[in-house]
């Protein structure tokens, strides 16, 4: 269920001669705990996992497989883009030594912006992507061995962390948990709307407490990039078609290689916003049975 930004570097390592295991998940997309221990091997290092799928929506078991990499004493990196400022994720008790996220999702900041969470004292063993300037020691010509020093070569992007900071401080103000409870009641009458129109397709557990707000679906007699224009159109809505940067989740599911259509609940998304999605989707799975 990987997102590319994950499989591409993880492939790159491979051909470089790191040994990757990739544990398959069930056709909603859910991983069971239980498969990840006869997986391991004597020479296993690390253990990386999404938060949330950005294609189905569907949350990961982050504390059990957190338990494992602590009792086998790996490495538990997490990529939290999807899931970071939308749902509840504490590092120290989930045992998450690394966790990366994305400025531009639920943290509703720039494009461009992002970070890097590390375990206090596993930043000794990290080699930096790249060497540079950054504004301290500058009497020295090798890297600074400090944080953020270490990892934060050239100029900042000032204008796009303000707009982070931004959001991040919304995010807080509201409360995640505010945000969790009022996005999965949206994805709820999303799942409940789409799923009583006729040639409409799900992907997904079907229990929005166990996914966060992203829904995937196609409609019959329609390739999600027609839906997804269609929607953008006649209705004013905007959908992501296609494999989302995401071809072994759409694998998993079963959509591969023509995808689904996308949508994406925030918190500024209102019930009624999505009673005219489920309407609009209703009118084109209409037209296409007619067509048929």
């Amino acid at each position: 269920m990987e997102h590319n930004s994950v499989m591409r570097p993880l492939r790159l390592l491979e051909k470089e001669g790191v040994e990757l295991t990739v544990i398959p998940c069930s056709p909603s997309g859910e991983l069971d705990p239980a498969d990840l221990l006869p997986a391991l091997r004597r020479n296993t290092r690390a253990i990386y996992l999404t938060s949330a799928s950005n294609v189905t929506g569907t949350l990961m078991p982050l504390a059990e497989v957190g338990r494992i990499a602590r009792e086998k004493g790996l490495v538990f990196c997490v990529d939290a883009a999807q899931a970071g400022g939308s749902f509840p994720i504490d590092v120290k008790g989930l045992g998450i030594d690394l966790l990366a996220f994305t400025g531009h999702k639920a943290l509703y900041g720039p494009q461009g912006t992002g970070g890097l969470y590390i375990r206090e004292g596993l930043e000794k063993s990290i080699r930096p992507l790249m060497a540079g300037g950054t504004g301290s020691r500058s009497e020295f010509e090798e890297q600074p061995d400090f944080l953020p020093d270490k990892f934060e070569s050239g100029t900042p992007n000032a204008v796009g962390l303000a707009g982070l900071e931004a959001g991040v401080r919304f995010v807080l103000n509201r409360g995640v948990e505010t945000i969790r409870a009022q996005e999965t009641e949206l994805t709820e009458r999303l799942l409940d709307g789409l799923k009583a129109v006729p040639g409409v397709v799900l992907y997904g557990t079907e229990n929005p407490s166990k996914r966060i707000a992203v829904v995937s679906f196609t409609v019959e007699g329609l390739s999600p990039a027609d839906v997804s224009l269609a929607l953008d159109e006649e209705y004013n809505i905007m959908t992501r078609p296609g494999l989302h940067c995401a071809p072994s989740a759409h694998k998993t599911i079963g959509s591969f290689p023509v995808g689904t259509t996308r949508f994406s609940l925030g918190a500024f998304n209102t019930a009624e916003e999505v009673h005219i999605a489920v309407e609009a989707v209703s009118r084109l799975a209409a037209k296409a049975r007619r067509k048929a």
